[in-house]
Order: structure tokens, then sequence, then C-alpha cells
């Protein structure tokens, strides 16, 4: 509501420093990031149930959801809230094309390449528009004193790999290069994906909620989005495996170790472990 007092135009209900307004006013800056991120989880989760039982709905909600955000994003006035909702966009984004992309016109390790390109370009088209630079989504100079545990995480990769295959028991990927299979699933799953999610969702979604809560919800993001691998226990698994990789990316400020890592375990997943049975 707008009032005028003494001529100057004045907005009832605006909270200082965010600019929110009406029903919000009484809600903390942080409170209010964690509702908004709540709401979106629910609905990617529900669009998730729904491409398990109809990919076309499926679609149409994640597609519901990437303009969603994006109008969202538009009409909240608080910055770093709208930066959040804004890169938001990339989960349903991801799910959009890992659907309708397809299967029989490429093969399996072109597809995961194709997939990657539009992903990346709207990862650093939110980066420009948000003005953000490439230190705050995990592309810094390592630090010494980080070096032990950014190396550390990398062979973890051996284990997780192996316990997802056990869980998910995927065929084995067709390539004709191991060598060149191998670099595409670091670059066009590991990167992309943790660029995505320890990178840019979380830098943004620590700065409207806590650290712990912008963690806990961009891994519950992550493993919500397994949904499509028709296992709880993928789910599960993907949530912890999120979460280590974000305290690692909190700790280190960079995504090079939890990158390869994750890399490492698709290659364990899709290449090595099928062939082994």
């Amino acid at each position: 509501m707008i009032s005028l007092k003494g001529g100057e135009t004045e907005t009832v209900g605006r909270r200082e420093g965010t600019g929110e307004v009406g029903m919000w006013n009484h809600i903390k800056p942080s409170r209010l990031g964690i509702y908004v991120g709540i709401t979106y989880l629910f609905l990617i989760a529900l669009a998730e149930i729904l491409t398990v039982e109809d990919a076309r709905i499926g679609i149409t909600a994640h597609i519901f959801i990437l303009f969603a955000t994006l109008i969202h994003s538009t009409l909240t006035s608080d910055r770093n809230l709208s930066a959040f909702i804004m890169s938001l966009v990339l989960a349903p984004l991801i799910r959009i094309l890992s659907i309708s992309m397809p299967l029989t016109h490429f093969s399996r390790i072109s597809w995961f390449m194709l997939i990657s390109i539009p992903i990346f370009i709207a990862i650093f088209t939110c980066i420009y528009l948000q003005g953000i630079k490439l230190g705050d989504v995990g592309f810094s100079k390592p630090i010494l004193r980080n070096i032990p545990l950014e190396c550390g995480v990398i062979p973890l990769a051996v284990p997780l790999g192996f316990a997802e295959y056990q869980i998910l028991k995927p065929e084995p990927l067709p390539h004709h290069s191991f060598i060149g299979a191998s670099l595409i699933l670091i670059i066009c799953t590991g990167l992309v994906e943790e660029l995505t999610f320890r990178g840019l969702l979380q830098y943004n979604a620590t700065r409207v909620m806590s650290k712990w809560s912008g963690i806990l919800l961009i891994s519950a993001i992550f493993a919500v989005l397994h949904m499509g691998n028709l296992s709880i226990l993928d789910c599960i698994f993907a949530f912890f495996v999120g979460f280590l990789f974000s305290i690692v990316r909190e700790r280190t400020g960079t995504i090079y170790g939890i990158s390869i890592s994750h890399g490492l375990i698709n290659i364990i997943l899709f290449l090595v472990a099928p062939l082994m049975q």
C-alpha cells in the first residue's frame, strides 16, 4: 500500500534492506529464503513424481517451474533472493533436457555431452547477469592448506562409484575410447553438476539463508533430481554424496576436487563396474 507523507512517496510495510513488502514484512530474510527454497523443492519433487508416472506430464511440470522461477526472480526486489530464485531455473532445465533429448539419434556418451552445452550456457548466463565472480562459484585459486582435503575427496569416488553401481546396476555405457568417454563424464557430468549445485546454487542459497540450511536444501534438490533412477536408495545416496561435496566445497572454496570425484563416480558406475560383473 502506498501513502503520501510530506510530499514523499513511502512504501508501507517495506522491510528495511530487502524491498519485500506486504505479507512478508514480518519474516526475517533468512526464513524467507528457506520458505522459498522449500516451496521450490516441493514443486521439483512433485514434477519428478509426475515424470515417473508420465514423462510428458513431468516435462510440462518442469517447464512450469522453469517459467515460475524466471518470473518470480524478476518480481522479487531483494537482490540476493532474486539471484537465488533465478539460479533455481537450472534444476528444471536439467530435467527437461535429460527427458526430452532423444537417445535414438545419439550415442549415450554424445547424449551427456550435448545436454551439458545448454546447461553450461545457462550457468554462465546466470553468473553474468548476477555479477558473480568465478571465484564465488568455486573457480578460485586453491589454498595450500586445503589441498589435502581437495585431493582427498577424489579417491573416495572409487568406493562411492561401486556402491552406486550396486544400487542401480546400469548397463555398460557404449564407447569407442575409454579416455574420451572418461573426459566427457568428468566435464559433462562431474563439472557441470558441481558447478550447478555446489557452485552457483550453493553460493546463492547460503546468501539468503544460513550456511547449513543452504547446504541441506541444495543437497535435497540434488537428491530429488535422482528420482528418475526409480530408486529411493539412490536418492538417499545422492543426498549424502551431495552433502559431503557441499562440505568440501564450503571448506576449500573450490569445486575442482569434487568435480573430478563426481566424474570418477560416473566413470566407475557406467564404464568400469558393469564390465567387472
